[in-house]
């Protein structure tokens, strides 16, 4: 029978994955160029659509704009890779990874009444971490897809933040998931004395 403290313990492993939704809130990438941050997109701001002719700091503003200008053709080349630009497509799937870390937390919440949902919250926590990095590899291979290769993609602090939570979460899971096992192990080996 679980004690107090680790029925405690259980009720908080949601926390985490609902913490984590917090700092998507944050930058997700950082994209540089020549060294200076020209742009710190949030996980919802990608989702919704981000809009480079606005949301772009120096130099990058002042390269785009210099662009349009003296060099027509090199915009129609970017509309081939992002038909509205300057304005990024919204990539509403990104919103599955906020279902995936709210069903995680949900599942989190009833893992006392079966083991089952421990296993699928720690499963519905790791998609969404490796569904984040994809999604940063895929902002990377845009624009080396454009041809600038002097922009530079980073992870964000947001996406960091949101990785520790989950990870967190992902090991309070396997502690909920193994604690039960040891439980009966030792059981079974104090009958055997």
């Amino acid at each position: 029978m679980p004690d107090k403290r680790f029925r405690f313990f259980q009720k908080l492993v949601g926390l985490p994955y609902l913490l984590a939704l917090l700092g998507l809130l944050m930058p997700m990438a950082n994209v540089s160029c020549t060294d200076q941050v020209i742009a710190e997109p949030s996980m919802y701001e990608i989702a919704l659509g981000y809009d480079l002719g606005t949301e772009l700091k120096e130099p990058g503003a002042g390269l785009l704009k210099r662009m349009e200008e003296g060099n027509p053709r090199s915009i129609e080349r970017f509309k081939d890779f992002i038909p509205n630009f300057p304005k990024m497509e919204p990539m509403y799937h990104l919103f599955g990874i906020v279902g995936a870390l709210v069903v995680a937390a949900i599942f989190a919440f009833i893992a006392p009444f079966g083991y089952y949902a421990s296993l699928g919250s720690l499963a519905m926590g790791m998609l969404s971490m490796f569904s984040l990095w994809a999604v940063l590899s895929q902002i990377g291979g845009l624009c080396n897809s454009i041809g600038m290769n002097v922009l530079k993609v980073e992870p964000g602090v947001g996406l960091y933040c949101a990785d520790t939570l989950i990870l967190i979460g992902t090991a309070m899971n396997l502690a909920c998931i193994a604690r039960p096992i040891i439980d009966d192990l030792r059981a079974k080996r104090a009958n055997k004395k």
